[in-house]
């Protein structure tokens, strides 16, 4: 007799089937949260781009009255794929050679184009500054 046969095996059928049942939705909810992550972060990235386009816009306006304008048209050109609404703010006070321009933008984007499907949303602020060129033609 061998003595490695001593006793009978258990049968372990059904046992991949109970652990996939088990780790399947911690797994799905898992990728979820990651394309989650993922789509707010580049939702963050790209308000970003929008907050230094307006800047860049309002660097070269023609003066402090045109550049909130200005900037306000880059950013809306920016966004203009999205369903988010953005607001702009400019501090165009040092707008001369030399001087300096901020903007900062704020959008709300719908948790839905985050892939969440509730309908609440999520502020996304970014700013930027810009440098005013000091060869810049004009007499600012």
């Amino acid at each position: 007799m061998n003595p490695c046969r001593t006793h009978t095996p258990v049968p372990d059928r059904g046992a991949v089937s109970v652990e996939v049942t088990i780790a399947a939705p911690f797994m799905i909810l898992l990728a979820m949260f990651l394309i989650f992550c993922g789509r707010a972060a580049s939702a963050a990235i790209d308000i970003n781009a929008a907050a230094a386009a307006g800047a860049r816009a309002a660097a070269d306006a023609t003066g402090p009255a045109a550049a909130p304008t200005a900037a306000q048209d880059a950013v809306t050109a920016t966004t203009s794929g999205t369903a988010w609404n953005c607001t702009t703010s400019t501090e165009a006070g040092a707008l001369w050679r030399g001087g300096q321009v901020t903007v900062t933008v704020t959008c709300l984007v719908p948790l839905t184009d985050l892939g969440i499907p509730i309908g609440a949303s999520r502020a996304v602020a970014a700013s930027s500054t810009e440098p005013i060129d000091t060869f810049r033609a004009g007499g600012s």
